[in-house]
């Protein structure tokens, strides 16, 4: 296994080993990093090779934006300036295979440095303000195969900690993702049009999405369903969504997410298909043996703007919730398509206890894109509030209210929900229903 010092690497965390680094990427094989600390630019790992930290080696990103790749360097690269990003990367591969990043050290962002004084955003006081340049995904992995990522610590991006884009036959296991919860679109593991995923045993806290599932299929040369993904025994914790599902105009489809720890986040599971520009079509997902101490444990809506009637909509359909144990502060929101695209939601052995919480009493149930245009800055006066859904069924479902509950007129609310299905139901706090409903 090549040696990085042996090559000219320094690992003092001052000289910059860009050059030694990629040199011993270059000759080949599984590159070993003693323990030091690499200072270095954009690296590009190459097919059948890859990178072994050993203990107490940290490969540390350069402040340095000259020391990065061109944002034009692959056609698939993306820069979203709405973002305040550029189109940089610390680590990258682009159409390779049977590449190997392991453990137990670590790569680090340099978020510190690069963000400099660590002044709040003014428009939104959670998170810090943009700094003056900032690379994207500190891990850049595009149209690759077989890839095994097992063990690493990463730390401190300033974007996204790891983006595996259009990839194949993907091993993720035992990451430690963290960084600042005040860093803004900072994400821990994106999944965009993969197939054959296995996510394990990871360990997030980030101030973004801890984890999500996208379709966004028009940079790639080959677009792919994002298909075929099994999450397992993972904690999260986020200042926004442990797990998100949506963004893209592809698909996403056939995926498995069970035994998740989501700690102390605004929001558990969300799932939404239009966030920015195109609809996602959705199905065939299922989460189960969840633990989830959030504002919003499940966040669910066809739309994020809140437009509740949309032809144009694509279809969001059987998706299966199983065995949740949920502490609410703020509610569950599921507000789907008037339209009838959002359909086939399973909830079953749902346990919701609303806890620490004031609703607002006057935000009308009957008006759902209302409710969910206001959801960050009030709370309907229901736990669990479920609009415009299609073949629903809720099978031994509990809400409580917990204390410091203000406001709450009833545990659940229906809305346009023709053909529901409830089972064993509990609500002893009272449900909300327009006559839709079909109770046995």
């Amino acid at each position: 296994m090549p040696d990085v010092l042996s090559f000219g690497a320094r690992g003092d965390g001052v000289s910059l080993d860009t050059r030694a680094i990629q040199d011993a990427i270059n000759a080949g094989g599984v590159v070993n990093f003693p323990p030091g600390v690499y200072r270095t630019g954009t690296i590009y790992l190459r097919s059948n090779g890859g990178l072994h930290l050993e203990n107490g080696a940290v490969i540390l990103g350069s402040s340095n934006p000259d020391d990065y790749n061109p944002d034009d360097f692959c056609p698939q690269n993306r820069v979203f300036a709405s973002e305040h990003v550029s189109g940089a990367h610390l680590v990258v591969a682009v159409e390779q295979e049977n590449i190997s990043l392991s453990g137990p050290g670590c790569i680090d962002g340099n978020r510190q440095e690069i963000f400099g004084a660590e002044k709040l955003n003014p428009a939104r006081q959670s998170h810090f303000d943009y700094p003056r340049w900032r690379p994207g995904q500190m891990l850049f992995f595009c149209e690759c195969r077989n890839l095994s990522i097992e063990g690493v610590e990463l730390r401190n991006a300033t974007y996204w900690h790891s983006f595996y884009h259009g990839c194949e036959d993907v091993r993720i296991r035992g990451l430690y993702i963290h960084s600042d919860l005040r860093t803004p679109t900072n994400d821990g593991i994106d999944l965009d049009c993969c197939q054959r995923v296995v996510v394990s045993d990871c360990l997030i806290s980030t101030g973004d999405d801890c984890l999500t599932l996208r379709g966004n299929v028009l940079p790639l040369k080959k677009p792919r369903v994002c298909r075929d993904i099994t999450v397992s025994n993972c904690v999260f914790q986020t200042a926004t969504c442990a797990i998100r599902v949506g963004v893209g105009r592809g698909e996403i489809r056939d995926c498995r997410i069970a035994d998740i720890v989501v700690r102390d986040s605004s929001r558990g599971i969300c799932i939404c298909p239009l966030f920015s520009q195109g609809y996602t079509s959705i199905e065939n997902i299922s989460f189960c043996n969840f633990t989830i101490d959030a504002k919003f444990p499940l966040y669910i809506t066809s739309n994020w703007r809140g437009e509740v009637h949309d032809p144009e909509a694509r279809t969001v359909q059987d998706l299966y919730f199983r065995n949740i144990q949920a502490r609410a502060r703020g509610g569950n929101l599921i507000v789907g398509n008037s339209c009838g695209k959002m359909r086939g939601l399973t909830f079953s052995d749902l346990d919701i206890i609303l806890q620490d919480c004031q609703a607002d009493p006057e935000l009308d149930y009957r008006d759902a894109a209302t409710i969910w245009q206001k959801r960050l800055s009030a709370a309907p006066a229901t736990a669990l509030y479920i609009a415009h859904q299609r073949n629903l069924a809720l099978r031994n479902v509990r809400v409580r209210q917990g204390e410091n509950c203000r406001g709450f007129r009833h545990d659940a609310a229906f809305v346009d929900s023709p053909g529901a299905k409830l089972e064993n139901c509990l609500f002893p706090g009272g449900m909300y229903q327009d006559g839709s409903l079909d109770r046995p």
